[in-house]
């Protein structure tokens, strides 16, 4: 195992060497983009699950509580109220007619 101070010092040889030369430092760069990136988009993996979450369940609530709370802040004028009366009354006299004729029909 290579000690850390012969890391070091093999790091400044290389930084030197690729600062004096500029074809060695055209390769270095093509070679370390990918790698960069690589990295990169695996600590960028980690961060997008955990957003994805929370941006899901933001989602939800906002879908789920958004009309209330604008309903409730005044910024949008609450629904008439609906007339259920006539369609009711329709229905009643709808199952009470197919009742009748059910009735009638067993006879």
């Amino acid at each position: 195992m290579v000690s850390n101070k012969t890391k070091a010092r093999l790091g400044v040889k290389a930084t030197v060497a690729v600062a004096r030369h500029p074809a060695l430092r055209r390769a270095t760069m093509r070679a370390g983009v990918p790698t960069a990136k690589v990295v990169v988009k695996r600590q960028m993996r980690d961060q997008t699950a955990r957003i994805g979450a929370a941006a899901r369940t933001a989602g939800s609530i906002v879908a789920n509580y958004g009309p209330m709370a604008a309903e409730a802040l005044g910024l949008v004028e609450a629904p008439k109220p609906k007339r259920r009366a006539p369609a009711f009354a329709a229905g009643v006299v709808t199952g009470v007619g197919a009742s009748y004729v059910l009735r009638r029909q067993r006879s």
